[in-house]
């Protein structure tokens, strides 16, 4: 028994004033979309995540103790009606979980065949080399009034105390920060240049005029993909 318009997978997400926010729950929304499987989005405030995982009995996700349980979730309905949901953590986890369940040619791989173990390797090369560079410029706007719930805000500020303190305190354009993001993103897209063309990888205007647009136009296909949702109401 797949998930249907009827008993949806329940995607669980950081809550927000603005919905969808974290890169990591952002991949998997565009994997249940790509995948066209049905869905519904609950929403949890940052100090509930932790007991709800430990309620379910989850395993921690991150090393670090003060976010040792992260989001994304999912809840896949049991083919038993009586069943209980098979809960996944972990956007990798949960794509490869979702490829086994959800398999082709019925529904889109988002692995190609044979090649999990190298996609795996990338992607914690990229979030090593690449994503946590961006982390210094994406920390100070989640923690600022309004975007997160005030009992969000308030455990994120609380938890990250010392990792704000050591955030570069310029990284506006033109910064060191600034310059050498750009260098490791440049590094990654000629990476990315090593394979064949496909559509698919604040200061985003500058952002995405790197390397004659390429980012710009990684984002546009991401857009439509997230557009073309397959969440229930």
């Amino acid at each position: 028994m797949a998930a249907t318009k009827e008993n949806p997978i329940i995607f669980y997400d950081i809550l927000s004033e603005h919905g969808t926010w974290s890169p990591n729950t952002y991949k998997t929304i565009l994997t249940l979309n790509y995948k066209r499987i049905p869905y519904r989005v609950e929403y949890v405030s940052y100090p509930d995540i932790a007991p709800k995982l430990k309620e379910l009995g989850m395993r921690p996700t991150n090393p670090a103790p003060y976010i040792a349980y992260t989001l994304p979730m999912i809840a896949d309905p049991s083919p038993d009606p009586n069943g209980k949901p098979t809960y996944v953590v972990e956007s990798f986890d949960i794509a490869v979980y979702l490829d086994e369940t959800y398999p082709a040619p019925k529904y889109p791989a988002v692995f190609p065949p044979g090649t999990r173990a190298v996609q795996k390797i990338t992607s914690d090369l990229y979030m090593n080399e690449v994503g946590y560079a961006v982390l210094p410029a994406l920390l100070p706007l989640t923690a600022r009034p309004g975007f997160l719930d005030e009992r969000g805000r308030e455990h994120f500020l609380k938890t990250r105390e010392e990792t704000l303190k050591r955030l570069p305190t310029d990284t506006s354009i033109g910064s060191k920060f600034w310059g050498d993001l750009h260098e490791k993103w440049k590094w990654f897209g000629e990476t990315l240049d090593l394979n064949e063309e496909g559509p698919f990888v604040t200061g985003w205007k500058a952002m995405a005029e790197w390397q004659g647009g390429r980012w710009a136009r990684h984002w546009a296909e991401i857009e439509k993909l997230e557009k073309d949702s397959s969440e229930v109401a």
